[in-house]
């Protein structure tokens, strides 16, 4: 059997958070495949993301783009798997096309994780937790100010409803949400088995107490969530956005405006058009939570990268 070179270019999944599903590489090892794997940082250069794969038959990365000067030079490349979802800007889907390369992504790996983020920050702000945590170290004991609300009885407006959104929806319905939504293509499940409502982007902007996002990338949701749209929401309503920045674009600015006026509840973000961000403009506001893209990052959803990735590799070599 001849054997089939594996490369992890930027994950050491020999450690760490990968350990306890290294399970999932033994039907591959019994395929004939050999794993080398590399840790992600510091950030190879080029040259060395090239050293690092020139060999292999399949790459597996996550961290880091491959141009296609790297491409180029790899001749025994058959397929690329991508710990994530959106590979666009790492990797050239029309030229791997071109060579008759697959790329293999790992849909939902992390779904579970983002919606108890997101849902968490909902609640982080209800309640005021960062303000009366931020305020604590500073030296201040008191309540003043903190009065927070539950999420009981408010509207929660979820616009996108696929894997992570539909989870949002039923974590906020079950804590005694009025839950609406928007999405293309409505689901039937969430609808019949929660009651849920589905309402024009427009209307779930105006009507909602809780905002948070959750659009795929797509052509139809580039730029979707518009200044109007933001000028539309409720005084002291509360925007959250774990999906894409591209939704948004550039309106984030509105956002901590209305927040610089009063006129939100507060606000958290934890993509951006720019990351790292380069001049961050709501460090100065208590209501406003910002992370540096970490919804998708635990242990659990690390691992299911690993698990979801080993299995479209198997199903493709199967094929072949």
């Amino acid at each position: 059997m001849n054997k089939i070179k594996v490369v992890v270019m930027d994950q050491d999944i020999f450690a760490g958070e990968y350990v306890p599903y290294l399970g999932s590489l033994e039907p591959l090892k019994a395929m004939g495949c050999e794993f080398t794997a590399y840790p992600g940082a510091p950030a190879p250069s080029m040259e060395e993301r090239y050293e690092r794969i020139k060999d292999a038959d399949i790459v597996v990365f996550g961290l880091y783009e491959i141009p296609n000067e790297i491409l180029e030079k790899c001749k025994n490349l058959k397929a690329v798997a991508f710990f994530g979802v959106g590979y666009q800007s790492m990797i050239d889907e029309a030229y791997c096309q071109s060579r008759g390369i697959p790329i293999f992504n790992t849909p939902n790996y992390g779904m579970n994780t983002v919606a108890e983020y997101a849902f968490g920050l909902a609640m982080a702000l209800c309640r005021k937790t960062c303000m009366a945590d931020r305020r604590w170290r500073s030296g201040v004991w008191s309540q003043d100010g903190l009065e927070g609300r539950e999420i009981r009885g408010q509207t929660f407006g979820v616009a996108g409803t696929g894997a992570i959104g539909a989870l949002v929806a039923e974590k906020a319905h079950l804590l005694g949400a009025n839950v609406i939504a928007h999405d293309l293509y409505p689901s039937e499940r969430l609808i019949k088995a929660y009651g849920i409502k589905y309402v024009s982007l427009e209307e779930l902007f105006a009507t909602s107490d809780i905002v948070s996002l959750h659009l795929a990338i797509h052509p139809t949701t580039n730029g979707i969530v518009t200044k109007a749209l933001i000028d539309s929401m409720k005084q002291d309503a509360i925007f959250i956005n774990t999906a894409r920045s591209s939704v948004m674009q550039d309106e984030y600015r509105h956002v901590l405006k209305r927040i610089a006026d009063g006129t939100l509840y507060g606000a958290a973000m934890d993509v951006f058009d720019e990351e790292p961000v380069p001049d961050w403009a709501g460090y100065d506001f208590e209501n406003v939570i910002a992370t540096p893209h970490i919804g998708y990052l635990t242990g659990n959803a690390m691992g299911n990268t690993l698990v979801i990735a080993c299995e479209r590799i198997a199903a493709f070599l199967k094929e072949r």
